[in-house]
């Protein structure tokens, strides 16, 4: 962090490196006086066109991937599914309930 002591040698003026805020320090208890959040400027509107468009692409690669994935997970369903038919032999019996009621 970068360190800068006031004129009056009682508050510590820090930057932080990892959200870029400016904090107002008491030298003497070490709590913060003052906050000062970081303001990005507002995109220009090519900036932001150009990150829409590189959105929407991102998105539409995403929406491929999942629909793909998730029809892997339907074959794989329908496969075991039918080896469930084939292989009903095979098959442990169903658990019988805790509670005979009868």
């Amino acid at each position: 962090m970068d360190s800068k002591e006031t004129k009056d040698s009682k508050e510590i003026k820090l930057d932080c490196p990892c959200c870029r805020a400016t904090l107002i320090i008491d030298a003497a208890t070490g709590g913060v006086i003052k906050f000062f959040p970081h303001k990005e400027e507002a995109p220009s509107l090519e900036q932001f066109m150009k990150a829409d468009k590189d959105r929407s692409k991102d998105l539409e690669s995403k929406f491929a991937e999942a629909k793909k994935l998730e029809d892997g997970r339907l074959d794989m369903l329908k496969k075991k599914f039918e080896w469930a038919k084939k292989n009903k032999d095979k098959l442990p019996e169903a658990p019988k309930p805790g509670i005979m009621w009868d």
